[in-house]
């Protein structure tokens, strides 16, 4: 790509693109899968990484001081004999959205009441973001890049209910279920799955899903949160106006729908003919019950620490690690935690139309001045990662921290990258290169990190009047471009397309701030029809200087949450997915 500001400062640093894949092997599994390994560089035999030769020293130290007669390992602790049944309490909010429709609905409080665990995707993902299998046999054949041939399970029914009466699920059911995502219907989520071209049914457990063109996100966006399999004949028999109800919930999932009494209770019952099988060998889910009670935001840690619930009900997001300290000091071991990466982000958009950001220059100099430092954790201590147009996680796609930290905008010594705005604004004839101020009304979901961008930006003339916006008008605002400068949080995706092309590509279906530019269009296009990994993470890491250099909107800072629960809960993952989908079978009650 072409030389700019930031590619110069990229070249300079000491991580160069076989020094970020040292040590690592690329699998793919399938177009879009792909994990990172431990495997030797074929240019570094002769010279151990320095982990290895750190690793051998202590060994060979601890050989050299090790008695002679043989030490008696500590026991380990035999693990907690698996108990089924039981209720799950959760306690927080019985509402929330009233859509329970994956095909319109990414609301945390609407998958934790029922939709996340009543229903299954085709896919799911891990807390790497490695595809599996779920209502499929295994990830699909692919004959050529554009086809995708999978095999569903034989052994998966839709619940007991009508009107599916508990029968089979099937190929048919598998093609209505992702067809629908790409029905002309306005309110449902749009654009992830456009690239599907035809789905075709093969036999009563096989289907064919052919793209249009080779599309590297596809096993990603398949695995994604929403894309929940319904049932056909239910759609028949309400519409897509019944779909949104919680009492016409009939999946497949771990759970039954129970009763749901907004603001007091709702229940979930287990699914006595789910197909998945616990460690244990037998068939999920543990628990019984999932029992949803309602607590107002002020009455929750009291509750919980009295015992009245088990777990909070943002397990599809998680607390903050300043709640989970609070809870130790008090309860000790009796609460437990995880910590999980989650995909929202801190967005700092700026109208790339309107003035003053329809100058490059001016959105340079905001991307330049704000502190990452204290932006990158908008709600206490460990409550976010520095990110750059790519989270982190998505390994090899992102700059890692170090790549980072080096980078103008996220270093953190300031002085120069101040220096550097102030000049940008001067070339402008804006803010204080006009020695003016600039007055912004900014929308802004919390004053989390909205305060601190404020007085980030004053030092180039811009004054924020940060207004607080309740979700549904801030993203129904920005949703159709009312504004000049927004401060908020979005949930992103799977995959490194959701926040790159998605984006910023002058079509792409959530391009909210303007933001056109031919160039990085065909850079954009490039990594997501890419398919061999690492060829794509070159692509995807140019799409992202180029994103940088033009700075549509400021990158700082993915999410990190806590999912707190008491500690006889047992069966949560260590690496946590990020998304919303938590359908709870494999835990259970340690009595």
């Amino acid at each position: 790509m072409a030389e700019n500001y930031w590619t110069r400062y990229m070249r300079r640093r000491p991580i160069t693109r076989r020094g970020f894949l040292k040590g690592s092997a690329l699998v793919g599994g399938g177009a879009a899968t792909a994990v990172l390994i431990g495997c030797g560089d074929d240019d570094d035999d002769d010279e151990p990484a320095p982990a290895a030769t750190e690793a051998a020293a202590t060994q060979a130290a601890a050989a050299t001081e090790a008695p002679t007669e043989e030490a008696t390992p500590e026991p380990t602790p035999a693990p907690s004999p698996i108990t089924r049944g039981g209720t799950l309490r959760i306690g927080g909010s019985v509402g929330g959205d009233s859509v329970f429709d994956p095909a319109i609905t990414n609301h945390t409080t609407t998958y934790s009441l029922g939709m996340g665990l009543a229903y299954n995707r085709l896919l799911n993902y891990d807390g790497d973001v490695q595809v599996n299998a779920e209502l499929v046999e295994s990830l699909p054949e692919q004959p050529d890049d554009v086809t995708y041939v999978f095999k569903v399970r034989p052994d998966v029914n839709w619940h007991d209910l009508p009107p599916a009466n508990g029968r089979q699920f099937t190929a048919e059911d598998a093609a209505f279920g992702l067809g629908r995502f790409n029905e002309d219907n306005p309110e449902f989520i749009q654009g992830q799955l456009d690239r599907i071209d035809n789905i075709e049914v093969i036999d009563d457990l096989s289907f064919r899903v052919t793209t249009s063109e080779p599309f590297a996100p596809m096993l990603r966006f398949l695995a994604d949160d929403p894309i929940l399999m319904v049932n056909r004949e239910q759609r028949e028999a309400v519409g897509d106006e019944g779909m949104k109800l919680y009492e016409n919930m009939v999946g497949t999932g771990p759970f039954i729908r129970g009763e749901l009494d907004p603001n007091v209770r709702g229940i979930l019952n287990r699914n006595p003919n789910y197909f998945e099988r616990g460690e244990d060998g037998q068939a999920l889910p543990y628990l019984d019950n999932v029992e949803h009670l309602a607590f107002s935001p002020e009455a929750q840690e009291g509750a919980f620490i009295s015992g009245e619930f088990d777990h909070f009900d943002n397990i599809g997001a998680g607390g903050l690690f300043i709640q989970v300290q609070s809870l130790q000091d008090q309860m000790g071991d009796q609460v437990a935690f995880r910590k999980r990466l989650h995909s929202a982000i801190e967005e700092t958009h700026m109208h790339n139309q309107k003035e003053p950001f329809n100058d490059p220059r001016v959105r340079q100099a905001v991307h330049l001045v704000i502190n990452r430092q204290i932006a990158v954790n908008p709600f206490g201590p460990e409550s976010g990662i520095y990110m750059g147009p790519v989270p982190q996680m998505f390994h090899p796609f992102a700059f890692t921290e170090d790549e980072l930290l080096q980078m103008p905008g996220w270093r953190e010594d300031k002085e120069q990258d101040v220096a550097d705005a102030i000049a940008l604004m001067t070339a402008a004839g804006v803010g204080v290169g006009a020695d003016e101020t600039i007055t912004i009304p900014t929308p802004i979901q919390c004053p989390c990190h909205g305060t601190g961008i404020k007085d980030d930006v004053s030092v180039l003339g811009l004054e924020l009047e940060l207004e607080q916006a309740t979700g549904a008008d801030y993203f129904a605002e920005r949703a159709q471009g009312n504004f000049i400068m927004n401060i908020g949080l979005e949930v992103g995706g799977t995959d490194a397309d959701t926040y790159i092309y998605h984006r910023f590509h002058t079509d792409a279906p959530f391009n909210r701030v303007g933001f056109s530019d031919p160039d990085v269009d065909r850079l954009l296009e490039k990594q997501r029809s890419t398919l061999d990994t690492e060829a794509r993470a070159d692509a995807v890491r140019d799409a992202s200087l180029a994103l940088i250099e033009h700075s549509p909107q400021a990158f700082t800072a993915s999410l990190v949450f806590y999912p707190i629960f008491r500690s006889y809960v047992m069966g949560h993952p260590e690496g946590i997915p990020f998304g919303l989908t938590h359908n709870l079978g494999n835990l259970w009650l340690d009595t």
